[in-house]
């Protein structure tokens, strides 16, 4: 092995348990000495090691900041215990493997030697297969294990002590770990069982209740959130019978539209799903209340749903999980005005964006958008919905233009190939002025600004190369969009000013993407694919956030009017002004 070249090494183990025992430790001292009977050269900055990481992700903190280093051929040879510290998972392993050849870093296993050959090759895969098999097989050990103690009553394997409890772990006595009762929120606890099960009051109630008399939530915060009070009032543990596998992992379930803070794809494809209770495995622990109280709060909660349902029968809201504030980013709710605010007149609501409710963050509101009359801004998106389905040549006619601007932006964007030539090219250089470096042959002065430089450059062309690649991905996806809207047109058979309810959430939800509202403009994002563009009509443009947009907004002092309930004005806007604008979302 050259003087020159650098090696780094990677070390993993998957539990917190290993990591505390230093398990990882062990690794490393061998991966190093098996780098000094190499020749190799080892710096601080080169030992990457994930304590405690799953490896059946990829996404770890040290194997990112390996392959980053990779990437712009700071290493040459990389040294690994064996194949499954790696990744547990083969496509992982196969994955990673062509990465790091692809990069001209030669990889080494201790317990393992990488050929070139077929069979040296079909042994590492296996070696992969194997690790995956391992890895499942664990899992069903752990699954079984935990279903066995929860069986047979013990607590541990439980995620947690609630609320009024206290959790103590297993001791070298032997005495099993247990649930402890803590006095004070207990006596907490059963206030709030009292106030549901005797007094009949809300969750509301008890929650406002709770703030008055400045008791802290179990994370010490002095707003109690309803879905706590919920939640604690759902637990069987209080009357003594902690349930264990109320919930399981099952098929992923669509949304309406991501949550707040959420990825349109999630990382886990798969969603939480409830269990009947008579699935449930119950674990006797101390009770709090009793079981007599715990049922009648069941049942005033039964009954608290039915008047709500009763309450809200006309408040129908057609866009409900579709609105979000274009500002706080989180969602609108509709709100009924109450019969002694209307005032006799007719009963009519608001979409209201969460953040306005002061309740709901300790008293301090966190967003001063406005609200909208529901009325009003169900029959702008209702409209546009009609516009899209009973004119689907006005969308073709977008449709073509796109194309246009698709296949003008093919000829003036770079050639990918040339690109990619580049950023090889500039990698090399990384590589020989790392080796330099390494070498003494240049200082820290010099080295610093110039790897910088080549990093910017390559930052720079990466992004040039996405840009060709999305463009390419684009062009394809157009041709699809026009049959799409006009297939999902034709199952249309009813008139559509005149459907029912239900028939026009349907439609919407299958069209539409969102409603983000801002202060003096609503957009309206359709499902419908693919790119940013100018609108159609040559009157001036909006812009948004993720550049020009073909969309749908209100603007000025006619957005005081659109608050104030006059729908005509919106709709008399969108008929009158040419610019008036449709965003179609991009995914």
């Amino acid at each position: 092995m050259s003087h020159q070249n650098i090696c780094a090494l990677y070390a993993r183990v998957s539990s917190p348990k290993q990591a505390k025992d230093c398990t990882i430790d062990s690794q490393i001292q061998a991966l190093k000495e098996r780098i000094v009977s190499d020749g190799g050269q080892l710096i601080d900055d080169m030992v990457f090691s994930d304590a405690g990481v799953s490896g059946a992700t990829l996404i770890r903190p040290e194997l990112e900041r390996l392959r980053d280093a990779i990437s712009i051929g700071a290493v040459d040879h990389l040294y690994i215990h064996s194949p499954d510290r790696l990744s547990r998972k083969y496509a992982h392993q196969a994955l990673l493997m062509e990465e790091f050849a692809s990069a001209g870093v030669v990889v080494n296993f201790l317990n393992h030697k990488v050929g070139t050959s077929p069979e040296e090759e079909m042994l590492l895969q296996m070696q992969g297969m194997f690790a995956e098999y391992e890895r499942a097989k664990i899992i069903e050990r752990h699954r079984r294990g935990k279903l066995h103690r929860a069986r047979v009553g013990s607590v541990n394997v439980l995620s947690g002590a609630p609320y009024g409890y206290r959790y103590t772990r297993k001791q070298l006595d032997g005495k099993p770990a247990q649930y402890v009762i803590d006095l004070e929120q207990a006596k907490t606890v059963r206030q709030i069982f009292n106030w549901i099960g005797v007094d009949r009051f809300s969750i509301g109630t008890v929650c406002r209740r709770l703030g008055e008399a400045n008791i802290p939530t179990k994370t010490g915060k002095s707003h109690w959130d309803r879905s706590v009070v919920w939640s604690m009032l759902q637990n069987p543990a209080y009357m003594g019978k902690a349930a264990f596998g109320k919930t399981k992992a099952g098929a992923l379930m669509p949304r309406v539209r991501p949550q707040k803070h959420s990825a349109e794809t999630p990382k886990k494809p798969h969603s939480t799903h409830r269990v009947q209770r008579k699935d449930w495995i119950e674990i006797p622990v101390p009770p709090i209340v009793s079981q007599p109280l715990y049922e009648a709060v069941q049942a005033q909660l039964d009954e608290n749903r039915k008047r709500a349902r009763v309450g809200e029968r006309g408040a129908k809201h057609l866009l409900q999980g579709l609105t979000v504030c274009g500002h706080c980013h989180y969602a609108y709710y509709g709100k009924r005005v109450s019969p002694s605010t209307a005032k006799g007149k007719f009963q009519y609501a608001y979409y209201r964006c969460i953040g306005t409710d002061a309740y709901r963050f300790g008293g301090q509101r966190i967003c001063d958008n406005s609200q909208v009359r529901t009325q009003t801004l169900d029959e702008l998106v209702w409209a546009e919905v009609i516009n899209a389905l009973e004119n689907p040549e006005r969308l073709k006619k977008e449709y073509e233009r796109r194309l246009n601007v698709l296949e003008k932006k093919e000829h003036e964007r770079h050639d990918i190939t040339a690109l990619k030539q580049q950023k090889a090219q500039l990698k090399k250089g990384a590589s020989r002025l790392i080796d330099s470096y390494a070498s003494d042959v240049i200082d820290q002065q010099d080295f610093e600004p110039k790897i910088k430089q080549i990093k910017a450059r390559i930052t720079e062309i990466e992004e040039q190369i996405e840009q060709g690649d999305q463009s390419q991905s684009a062009q394809r996806e157009l041709f699809l969009v026009i049959n799409h809207l006009e297939e999902f047109a034709k199952t249309i058979n009813v008139n559509l000013s005149t459907t029912d309810f239900i028939t026009k959430r349907d439609t919407i939800r299958a069209l539409v993407k969102r409603v983000e509202i801002y202060k003096e403009e609503v957009v309206v994002i359709f499902r419908i694919d693919p790119t940013p563009s100018h609108s159609v009509s040559s009157g001036p443009q909006t812009k948004s956030d993720k550049g020009d947009h073909f969309m749908h907004s209100c603007k000025g002092s006619k957005w005081a009017a659109l608050r104030n309930t006059v729908s005509t004005l919106l709709i008399e806007l969108v008929i009158d002004n040419s610019s008036s604008q449709v965003e179609f979302d991009q995914s």
